[in-house]
């Protein structure tokens, strides 16, 4: 019925006939609907010509599917032809457009349509702030990105931290980024009332592009406002120091902290400095303040152990280990799959750890324990222990230690995958069975161990199965 009609209309000057607004509107949705944008942007074209609008929903459609399409001139022309006329198109297709124009580095177009809207006093959606704002960041347009950000605000819209984040740090890639940084931060805080919220969001943003300065030139400023920092902006910035590697500042801040809390050091900036402290590789730092917790009755968070024991096995401090891991067990704390994938993995790298192991074993109170059972796995994976059961049993012989995940299962697969190829490749098929799913090193230990014993068919199939 459709390529009747467009013969027709085709035909039309041959038989006389003059389409009128229903026909076009007719013709054009139903373009639209067959995929042919084109041949429904030319008979809009020609309605115009003769005079005849399109209604607002043909319109529409038209522009969504050039939007779909990817034809953003057309698209362009048609938006401007529709505000020229007053003609108010549906809200989403006017995100639609502005997005697919941000994403395909358009962003100037974008904005250019944006700014005709507001003209007309139509407030853009929280998406297509979004959109633009990360558009002139990746085009290093920070002066507008931080002017959508207030004018976002000022319509209703509530920016995120990550966006004000994105801002900041595109912010600070100008010249004269300090400047930038305050003047944006001045109007913000002109927009709004005084509270915690906007202070922690411009702390937090210079933490993560590490500027610790400006940090605490907005913790002053907070403070000069009236508002007495809690704990929120107190983490944000002792994170702030830290991301920075300002250790010295970040220490003297916390005791700073300590001097002033009547009730001691709260439990959550106890874990942000030890975290930090991992992370900047300063172990015996971090080590000391987490027996400083248990001594003022405080429990560490099971991300400080976590972090400490990745940091020390790193550095192949494998005593230290052993002392983290009773720590751990006298908080009557479980190992995490985290922890025991850890010294499974440097197991199978080294015999140290479970040397390390032995020779400070009697600092273990309960033989029975789960953290003893731990260190027998560890001398099986480094190979000091020799046992007799099948992977089946030492799968659950982990399972009385910590849970099981995909890097548990890919740990045993590279210890198989050495000698016993088969064995490993009969793991995967349970592993998938029990709906553990394999990531990129699960294939690539599979594939080493496969070409390793030369069984190249087999490994090119591993391949395609995975991508």
């Amino acid at each position: 019925m459709v390529d009747v009609a467009i013969e027709l209309y085709k035909s039309r000057s041959e038989f006389g006939l003059s389409p009128n607004g229903i026909v076009y509107n007719y013709l054009i949705n139903s373009l639209c609907g067959d995929g042919s944008t084109h041949e429904a942007y030319e008979v809009l074209k020609n309605s115009i010509d003769q005079g005849l609008f399109p209604g607002k929903k043909t319109l529409s459609i038209l522009a969504d599917a050039l939007c779909r399409d990817g034809k953003f001139e057309q698209m362009k022309d048609l938006v401007i032809f529709a505000l020229e006329r007053n003609i108010m198109l549906r809200d989403v297709t006017y995100d639609k457009f502005i997005s697919a124009l941000c994403k395909a580095n358009k962003v100037e177009v974008g904005y250019l349509i944006h700014s005709e809207l507001s003209r007309m006093n139509k407030v853009a959606s929280e998406n297509t702030y979004i959109q633009l704002i990360h558009g002139f960041n990746k085009s290093n347009r920070a002066d507008i990105a931080a002017r959508l950000l207030v004018e976002m605000e000022e319509k209703g819209h509530k920016p995120t931290r990550a966006l004000h984040r994105a801002v900041i740090r595109c912010l600070c890639n100008m010249e004269t980024p300090a400047k930038q940084f305050l003047q944006l931060l001045n109007m913000q805080l002109s927009h709004q009332e005084t509270n915690f919220q906007i202070y922690n969001f411009f702390i937090d943003g210079a933490g993560h592009v590490k500027r610790p300065d400006l940090a605490r030139a907005v913790y002053e400023l907070m403070q000069r406002s009236g508002l007495v920092p809690q704990l929120g902006s107190n983490i944000l910035m002792l994170q702030s120091y830290l991301k920075s590697g300002r250790i010295s500042d970040a220490l003297n801040f916390f005791n700073h902290l300590r001097l002033k809390e009547k009730n001691g050091i709260p439990r959550k900036l106890y874990n942000t400095l030890i975290v930090g402290l991992c992370k900047a590789m300063k172990a015996n730092l971090a080590w000391g303040f987490m027996r400083e917790m248990r001594h003022n009755g405080m429990y560490p968070s099971m991300e400080c152990y976590e972090e400490l024991i990745k940091l020390v096995c790193s550095t192949k401090n494998y005593d230290m280990v052993v002392g983290v891991m009773n720590h751990l067990e006298g908080h009557g704390r479980q190992v995490t799959s985290f922890i025991g994938n850890t010294l499974l993995l440097h197991a199978l790298k080294t015999r140290d750890l479970y040397e390390a192991w032995i020779r400070l074993r009697g600092m273990l109170v309960n033989e029975q324990s789960k953290i003893s059972l731990l260190g027998q796995l560890i001398g099986v994976f480094s190979g000091c222990i020799k046992v007799s059961q099948d992977i089946e049993g030492l799968q659950k012989m982990i399972e009385q230690c910590f849970p099981l995940d995909t890097c548990t299962y890919n740990i045993l697969l590279r210890r198989l995958s050495v000698s016993e190829i088969d064995h490993a490749c009969e793991l995967f098929n349970r592993m998938r069975r029990k709906g553990y799913e394999p990531d990129q090193w699960t294939f690539d230990i599979l594939k080493c161990g496969l070409y390793n014993c030369l069984r190249t068919d087999e490994a090119e199939r591993r391949l395609e199965e995975m991508f």
